[in-house]
């Protein structure tokens, strides 16, 4: 295990965690008090914030997915940066490497371990044809440490799209993301399926995870 790993760990050891992300399901949540409550607040790639009252208003720490972003805060603020592909990934060298270490230079920074990400690659699918999302693998680099627990709100593994403000996908509807992400990258891709199976499998059953009410509906099965 890296120092920085060693590092990583010692600092959520204890510690109570939000983790807000892009979802469209998150606006009308009013859960930007609970997340600012947290010791830390987790935010994926853009972390943009639309509503305050509804994610928050603190970033301690971003996953983001290795390639370049324009955060409109100083990621200097940041308490970590983490790329969520590790170095061992087949596109690391020609799409991460330099966003590493250009982000390297000016804030704190970590790089998932390739033997998370390996085995939590093999257990969506043994051919590892499966590529697991930055939200997926920040959950599980997070339940990795000894929090003392994870809220997750703005997660829903894609029963809806995405808020308005993310640059990619925000004005895309559902069907045309899902369809995007189905159609590979040098023979991967990204499952939702396999990986809200995963989560209902082995992430939920954890007794420090509590999941945002929507995200509670559709695993009730009240929302598709």
């Amino acid at each position: 295990m890296s120092s920085c790993e060693i590092e990583y760990k010692k600092f959520l050891e204890g510690k109570t965690v939000a983790l807000a992300g892009p979802a469209k399901s998150i606006e009308g949540s009013c859960n930007g008090r609970k997340i600012d409550n947290s010791d830390v607040v987790i935010r994926l790639n853009y972390a943009k914030i639309k509503d305050c009252k509804d994610s928050g208003t603190r970033t301690n720490v971003i996953y983001y997915d290795g390639s370049y972003h324009k955060w409109s805060d100083k990621i200097s603020d940041l308490d970590y940066l983490v790329c969520s592909y590790p170095k061992t990934e087949w596109f690391f060298e020609s799409r991460c490497r330099l966003n590493v270490e250009r982000y390297e230079q000016s804030c704190r920074h970590k790089v998932v371990s390739p033997e998370l990400y390996s085995e939590l690659k093999i257990k969506l699918d043994p051919s590892q044809k499966v590529r697991p999302n930055t939200g997926l693998i920040s959950i599980v680099d997070v339940l990795s440490c000894d929090i003392e627990s994870l809220f997750i709100t703005g997660v829903d593994f894609y029963r809806t799209g995405y808020l308005s403000t993310h640059p990619d996908y925000g004005k895309k509807s559902l069907q045309t993301i899902k369809e995007e992400f189905s159609k590979g990258d040098n023979g991967d891709y990204h499952d939702i399926e396999l990986q809200y199976q995963y989560f209902l499998e082995k992430v939920l059953p954890d007794k420090r995870v509590i999941i945002d009410e929507y995200l509670e509906s559709v695993v009730k099965g009240e929302k598709l």
